[in-house]
């Protein structure tokens, strides 16, 4: 029930018309059941039809009255999503995001919210969290919405443009036993050649390719030109293998590493000769589909090696099933845990003076990469270290473009001039 202006009582709905035609209803009733002379009949049928009429007026009544009462109060808008300029200028990305979730899941006052928002969120910002809580995303796992600046506009737009060119250039670095310092594998490492002469560095280049979606082509054809490394080697008489970094962006894509057997069938003899290596991260997030694929790789001979690990735990046995055949192993980390009462770096894993024989009884060879400074050397030889990779021993060297099969790939226009600046290696 609600009132108008004049404070009279005004019913609303199905309440107003049963009201209003009560008495119509029972003088309908009761002409039924109570016996009438003929002379009465058409007074009560007058009065019948007044009733309704009078119920019909009364409805009309109340109907301009809620129109007097005026409209129901809507719901008052929420605020706007979008802070003010001042405030956003003064705000980094992470606090604009948060003023962003209150504004969207919060009124300006908490009396005016519906009592309904309370009960049902309509936006959820966190698993298990409600609108209007203190927890919020974590700003580092948002997408940033910050406008790229003109210099990585310049940036994307060079890196991509050579990598259209296939101005891929193929580095390799030794990797050594220890102790006698003999060269028994290479790693390809590669760089990427900028319009100007400028040399880039993965790191510099990986990720805007990892991003467009070409890390599993980047990762292609550094293999093809690895494959022509292995042939040269084998051409010359040399046992070295060589190893390709595989990036995890190309690994997940689907079909990448079942189209890497295609290679291999083409390239038959130098099975044995190439080593796949895939991060750590990689190994221990393996679906059915990797799984089937990697094995698919190791029955035609293919071996594995774990790279880029980020501690020391590992399973030998889980990873020789796997086709593992060698272990890259940061020389820092094994060193810090050398220094160790137990041998151990952080956590549950084995005593790294166990790592070298542990990994050998399985059939997998521990190599230390990283190895900057001379003095890492002995440390790894009394850990029983079989072989090494890092600037102590030698440098990543540029390979010739006719042995890697670069001598047709297409260059830009005055590139033989233009001077050579090397951003970064290793």
């Amino acid at each position: 029930m609600v009132t108008n202006k004049k404070m009279n009582p005004v019913l609303k709905g199905r309440k107003a018309a049963l009201l209003a035609f009560t008495p119509a209803i029972f003088m309908a009733s009761a002409s039924a059941y109570v016996p009438m002379e003929a002379g009465l009949v058409m007074p009560v049928f007058a009065a019948l039809i007044t009733m309704v009429v009078g119920g019909l007026f009364i409805l009309r009544q109340q109907a301009e009255a809620g129109r007097l009462n005026g409209p129901e109060p809507e719901a008052i808008p929420a605020a706007p999503l979008a802070p003010s300029p001042a405030k956003a200028a003064k705000q980094g990305p992470a606090c604009l995001l948060r003023d962003l979730a209150r504004a969207a899941g919060a009124p300006e006052s908490a009396a005016l919210a519906a009592p309904a928002l309370r009960g049902k969120p309509a936006l959820t910002l966190v698993g298990g969290s409600v609108v209007g809580s203190d927890r919020f995303p974590e700003p580092s796992l948002l997408p940033s919405i910050r406008r790229l600046s003109a210099d990585e506009t310049s940036r994307i737009r060079l890196v991509t443009q050579a990598f259209e060119a296939d101005r891929i250039e193929m580095h390799l670095q030794p990797i050594v036993s220890l102790p006698q310092g003999r060269i028994r594998f290479y790693e390809a490492l590669a760089r990427l050649r900028l319009a100007d002469g400028t040399l880039l560095a993965p790191v510099e280049f990986l990720p805007i390719l990892e991003c467009s979606g070409r890390a599993a082509d980047f990762d292609r054809r550094i293999l093809i030109r690895a494959m022509a490394v292995a042939r040269h080697l084998m051409a010359r008489g040399s046992e070295a293998i060589v190893g390709v970094n595989l990036s995890a962006h190309a690994i997940v894509e689907p079909g990448f590493l079942w189209s890497l057997a295609g290679l291999l069938d083409a390239s038959p003899e130098i099975l044995g000769r190439v080593v796949l290596e895939l991060p750590q991260h990689s190994w221990r997030h393996l679906d059915t589909d990797l799984r089937a694929a990697l094995a698919t790789l190791r029955e035609r001979g293919m071996p594995f090696s774990l790279d880029r690990a980020a501690d020391l735990r590992f399973d030998p046995h889980a990873l020789a099933d796997l086709g593992v055949r060698f272990m890259k192993l940061p020389a820092d980390l094994m060193i810090r845990a050398a220094e160790q009462q137990d041998g151990r770096y952080a956590g549950p894993e084995l005593d790294v003076r166990d790592f070298a024989s542990a990994l050998r009884r399985q059939g997998i060879r521990l190599i230390a990469e990283r190895v900057d400074r001379d003095d890492m050397v002995p440390v790894l030889t009394e850990l029983g270290v079989p072989l090494a990779q890092g600037f102590a021993f030698a440098a990543p060297r540029p390979v010739k473009p006719e042995i890697a099969g670069e001598q047709d790939l297409p260059r830009a226009f005055g590139l033989e001039d233009a001077p050579t600046r090397l951003r970064r290696a290793g």
